[in-house]
């Protein structure tokens, strides 16, 4: 039996949601870091995205709600209250809490990554050089993937957030990793890898960019697998589709040998120690996310199937 919308329902979640919207919106465009690191089209697309929320969800939410029906923003804001006035929270408002924050700092910085890979596609294909459309054709698709990730999450398409990582330490090997904060570590821990690195000769350098290409089409696949499922520190469902069916963690390895491979020109003992300090963090990233995941019994289920993580065979 379908259950009818309620009008006080879908006035909550709407009104919820163009809050904490707006809020973002508010941050994007007027904190002086989102000024300087967000591009025109980012701006633009994330402020386009508002509006059409404004005008389309109450449509959506007339058609596939009802009286029980909520989401984040709404379950947000339940849960800063339930915790201001209780001195506790749900379950699914620490997640909604964390989501939003994972959205809050994630949807930009994919957006303005695809924007600039994107411009760079183009100005490519005027200026054909295989290797450098390959590699940039791969980051637009993986960033367009994580983009759309970030920005939807509906039933229909299987990506609804069940749970996200609760840890200090799980966030902050994930959050280290992307800027800001990457480039601040960058100030301390020397980063000699290169995507664009020319080996000894013509013929090596040919032969390892095919090998570098090959590692980078597994990483995409990954990220093809996920499809509306990608986005970090959270977990909206078991992914098992090739690459994931090989090893627990395919994206992980394949960007960690891509780094070692393009080291090799310049490396010295300060650049292997840099690397090194960058693989013990993706290495620390894998673990939380298992940690995390073991929580679901799909993904224990998983790990009996699926018993590498990082390499068959070995580990």
């Amino acid at each position: 039996m379908l259950l009818k919308p309620s009008l006080k329902n879908i006035l909550k979640l709407y009104f919820s949601s163009a809050l904490i919207y707006s809020i973002g919106i508010l941050m994007f465009r007027y904190i002086p870091y989102y000024q300087k690191t967000l591009s025109e089209e980012t701006q633009k697309t994330l402020l386009y995205l508002y509006l059409c929320y404004l005008v389309i969800s109450p449509i959506y939410y007339l058609l596939f709600t009802n009286k029980y029906s909520t989401n984040k923003p709404y379950l947000f804001l339940q849960g800063i209250k339930n915790y201001l006035i209780n001195r506790r929270i749900e379950f699914q408002e620490k997640v909604a809490i964390l989501f939003v924050l994972v959205k809050v700092f994630f949807l930009p910085l994919m957006v303005n990554f695809f924007f600039g890979n994107y411009k760079s596609l183009i100005h490519l294909t005027d200026n054909f050089q295989w290797y450098h459309f390959a590699l940039t054709l791969i980051f637009t698709i993986d960033t367009l993937i994580f983009a759309f990730g970030y920005t939807f999450e509906f039933k229909k398409i299987k990506n609804v957030v069940k749970s996200v990582e609760p840890t200090f330490f799980g966030w902050f090997v994930a959050l280290i990793c992307y800027p800001p904060f990457n480039g601040i570590t960058g100030n301390y821990i020397l980063w000699g890898a290169n995507d664009y690195a020319t080996f000894w000769n013509p013929k090596i350098t040919f032969i390892l960019r095919i090998i570098l290409i090959f590692c980078l089409t597994i990483y995409l696949w990954a990220s093809i697998a996920l499809g509306p499922k990608a986005s970090n520190l959270t977990n909206r469902g078991i992914v098992t589709k090739f690459p994931y069916s090989i090893v627990r963690h395919p994206a992980y390895i394949n960007k960690n040998l891509i780094w070692w491979l393009t080291l090799l020109p310049v490396i010295n003992w300060k650049f292997a120690l840099g690397m090194l300090f960058w693989t013990f963090i993706y290495f620390f990233r894998a673990l939380t996310e298992e940690r995390h995941l073991k929580q679901d019994p799909d993904y224990l289920e998983y790990c009996k199937k699926v018993k590498w993580k990082f390499i068959p065979f070995i580990y």
